[in-house]
């Protein structure tokens, strides 16, 4: 093992060595300095380091590790050569393309010459751009209230010293060069008065009744991000009170710096900046509240066939519906739900964000458009609201062939899809699937331990299950008014049924719910399902299969693979703040996830249940335990807990975090989890070093079987650098921390429980590189685990570099996990 761990060593230290070799500045002309560092030196406490870093003209060529890869790639052919190779290439498909014009066929595109080259070309230093971002730091630094910052740049041609921002040493050997900008922001402005300048009393009063949610207060510091988002408040309120016109440029701010030392007196004004000579609100049209008059609802989904159709109406609950034909495509109690702008009542902005984005979630419209028309109407202060659907297509069908990947093991799939939008005309959504899939299975004959990557790799490229079911899901949208027109709830039933066969056994699973989904906010969805049902049976197993479970005599693993009933209730809610409305360069995903199993058979029975229920015992432990028709349930609580922090350092580079906890206890009717709901740690999303299901518990170790290891409780890490390379290629580099347990000591499995005092040891560790292909829409990921600490070894042999005995020792090759996988980890 030493020898392959020197040889992988040798290995890195070449890579290091020839990337280091690349001389990067090797088509920087004469007269020339490529630009490889900036360098913003200002006060802490004062402005935004980011913001400042943001605003720079002029930045480095982007780097990987530390290297500037994607210059480092475009230097690898002289740029001249690829430009003539490339005119030349232009030329002759000009010349290509008279003979197919001739011949009356279809023209290549003679582009080559226009098209970008892999990397990025040197960025050469230019001192118009400096000069610009000297200007820039001024500007954002008066906005920030420092309204007499200096702002000086200075070019070094000399080396920075180590563990030192301001100092520099020897000079640079080639021709590179570093900016250094130092601002001096001096003393702020702060707001000494705040005034409020409006014509019209109405607005005045409005505006008094939310003065204190002012984000103006005197003394603080003037800011103009501050002063924007203000605006945004002001008109927000006004529009929420029914100023159907008012816009944010009507909010005007004035700064008089003379008021005093480093104070303004600022004056929020309200006026028609645009309206020359006539700049108030009062008696204007944007300065009067409206109410809607009638509000129509038109779903016609004009065509040239029926153009000159006149549509007929009808009337509910004050709407008006436009439709064309003997009814209306959608049932007007149904889109009632989603609407919030209720004729003959004041208008407000929020009831025309909310009926906007309920209309388009309901995802059978292709578009949604809200208009406003004052013309005609008997007073100056009412509105008619016309909502305009286009419909999108009721119904369709689709074929996809996909590749899957569950836990690791990967497979094909051929799925038969058909949606309809609108059933029973109600905008119900009913997808319904038949997938027909053949995938890879560790079978039960083979153990990690005695097989290296590409053995593993080889083996799991021959599909040895097959599986077919049907799936039917079907969701209401809004099935309570008053409760889905805050959240956009929809009732969601969903049934299927799906038949495995294996080597080993055969396994059905026939599954139904009955919940709730719905979104709390733009960011954040919820669902709650206080019905579930999963039966799952093993009519068939194999000889070979029942004799393994007999030597391993493990009842865990023994109740795994037999029949049992799940009847519960599961809720789930998620947290991505990618979805907000600002763009961030970091970003959290946080999922949350709660089960409760088996606890309605403690409820009084009806009937059903007393007739299907009945008493059982074990033949062979003596157990007693309670059935439903004939098949023991289970009893569980259980919770899971996922979070990812996104860090984006340029676009092509990026930094991801994620820690996963799941917590489990059976109880009651079964003492063991079942295993479709047990926790499992390895495989192609968590612990890439491992294959899925052959890590842990605990310490537990075993030469012979590494054959579906489960546990109750889960902790595990990963972080994970990905960058781009070229064109659709893209690398990563990982590490990947966890392992699972059992809470309580398992005579089968030693070591596998969870205990405080020695759980840290038990933390298995996995590093590894990785290749993905990204086509925007499908990746297909390439990655190679390590196995750099194992806790099934002893303590003190458990990282890759410790000694072990002779007996323990493996081949480098069997520490390798090669992992074949669909979209990211995570």
């Amino acid at each position: 093992m030493r020898a392959h761990w020197r040889s992988f060593s040798g290995f890195l230290l070449a890579a290091a060595w020839l990337l280091s070799a690349c001389n990067s500045t090797k088509w920087v002309q004469p007269g020339e300095r490529l630009l490889v560092r900036n360098t913003v030196n200002v006060p802490s406490g004062s402005l935004d380091p980011d913001d400042l870093a943001s605003i720079v003209k002029q930045k480095p060529n982007k780097r990987v590790l530390g290297r500037p890869l994607y210059l480092d790639l475009y230097n690898i052919r002289d740029p001249r050569k690829v430009e003539r190779k490339r005119a030349e290439a232009d030329s002759l498909c000009l010349e290509k393309n008279k003979e197919l014009r001739f011949k009356g066929k279809k023209e290549k595109a003679c582009d080559r010459s226009s098209r970008g080259r892999n990397g990025e070309a040197p960025v050469i230093l230019d001192s118009t751009l400096t000069a610009r971002t000297v200007e820039q730091f001024e500007l954002y630094a008066f906005k920030e209230g420092y309204f007499k910052a200096e702002v000086a740049d200075t070019v070094h041609l000399r080396h920075r010293k180590y563990f030192s921002s301001s100092k520099h040493g020897r000079p640079y050997k080639k021709p590179k060069a570093a900016v250094e900008y130092t601002i001096v922001p001096g003393r702020y402005w702060s707001y000494c008065t705040i005034d409020l300048r409006c014509d019209d009393p109405d607005i005045k009063r409005y505006l008094k009744e939310v003065e204190g949610e002012t984000l103006l207060k005197p003394g603080d510091r003037f800011d103009g991000d501050v002063l924007e988002k203000e605006r945004t408040r002001i008109t927000d309120w006004l529009r929420h009170v029914g100023y159907l016109y008012f816009t944010r440029d009507m909010v005007l701010f004035d700064a008089d710096t003379s008021a005093g030392d480093h104070e303004v007196d600022l004056l929020v004004s309200l006026e028609r900046p645009t309206n020359v000579g006539a700049r108030g609100l009062k008696g204007t049209a944007e300065g009067r509240v409206y109410h809607l008059n009638e509000v129509y609802v038109d779903a016609t989904l004009r065509t040239t066939a029926n153009q000159h159709e006149v549509p007929d109406t009808m009337r509910l609950e004050n709407y008006t519906f436009l439709y064309l034909g003997d009814r209306p495509r959608y049932k007007p109690k149904a889109l009632v739900r989603a609407l919030y702008l209720r004729p003959y009542e004041r208008y407000n902005q929020n009831d025309y964000t909310n009926s906007f984005r309920r209309l388009t979630a309901l995802r059978v419209f292709d578009r949604v458009d809200i208009a406003f028309d004052t013309t005609g109407l008997r007073r100056n202060d009412l509105a008619d609201c016309r909502i305009r659907l286009l419909p999108s297509k009721r119904q369709g069908f689709s074929t996809e062939i996909n590749g899957t990947n569950r836990g690791g093991f990967l497979g094909a799939s051929l799925n038969f899809n058909y949606k309809h939008r609108n059933l029973f005309r109600r905008m119900a959504l009913l997808q319904a699937s038949m997938t027909f899939g053949v995938e890879a299975q560790q079978q039960l004959n083979t153990s990690t331990a005695s097989e290296d990557a590409s053995t593993a790799l080889g083996r799991d490229a021959l599909f040895n299950t097959l599986e077919f079911g049907p799936e039917v899901k079907l969701s209401f949208p809004n099935p309570w008014r008053k409760v889905s027109q805050r959240s956009g709830s929809k009732l969601v039933l969903n049934t299927l049924y799906n038949y495995q066969r294996r080597p080993d056994y055969t396994r059905t699973l026939l599954k139904g719910s009955v919940g709730f989904e719905w979104n709390p906010s733009l960011e954040e969805s919820a669902g709650f399902y206080p019905a579930e049902i999963n039966l799952i049976r093993i009519p068939k197993r194999s000889q070979q299969f029942e004799d393994f479970l007999n030597n391993t005599n493990d009842p865990i693993l023994s109740n795994s693979y037999t029949d049992h009933v799940i009847l519960g209730m599961r809720g789930v809610w998620s947290l991505n703040t990618q979805l907000g409305e600002k763009r961030r360069r970091q970003h959290n995903f946080i999922r949350v996830s709660g089960d409760l199993a088996g606890t309605v058979i403690f409820l009084p029975p009806p009937v059903w249940v007393g007739w299907l229920a009945s008493e059982a015992q074990d033949a062979e432990t003596g157990e007693q335990y309670r059935t439903i028709a004939g098949i023991r349930y289970a009893q569980y609580i259980k919770g899971d807990v996922d979070w990812r922090h996104y860090w984006t350092i340029h676009e092509k580079s990026s930094f991801v975090t994620r820690m996963s906890m799941g917590y489990a206890k059976p109880f009651g009717n079964q003492t063991t989890m079942p295993f479709e709901t047990s926790f499992f740690s390895g495989g192609a999303n968590g612990m890439r070093a491992w294959r899925a299901r052959s890590l842990g518990p605990g310490s537990y170790t075993s030469p012979t079987n590494n054959f579906d290891r489960i546990g109750e409780v889960r902790l595990e890490g990963n972080v994970e650098y990905r960058f781009k390379v070229f064109g659709y290629l893209e690398g990563a580099l990982f590490a990947d921390a966890g392992n699972i347990w059992y809470q309580q000591d398992v005579p089968s499995k030693p070591g596998g429980r969870f205990r405080w005092e020695s759980f840290a040891s038990e933390i298995a560790v996995g590093t590894g590189l990785g290749a993905r292909l990204n086509f925007d829409f499908f990746l297909v990921r390439f990655d190679l685990g390590l196995q750099t600490k194992d806790p099934s070894l002893p303590p003190g042999q458990r990282w890759l570099f410790d000694k072990k005995d002779p007996a323990l020792e493996t081949s480098f090759g069997q520490k390798l996990n090669f992992n074949l996988g669909i979209g990211y980890p995570f």
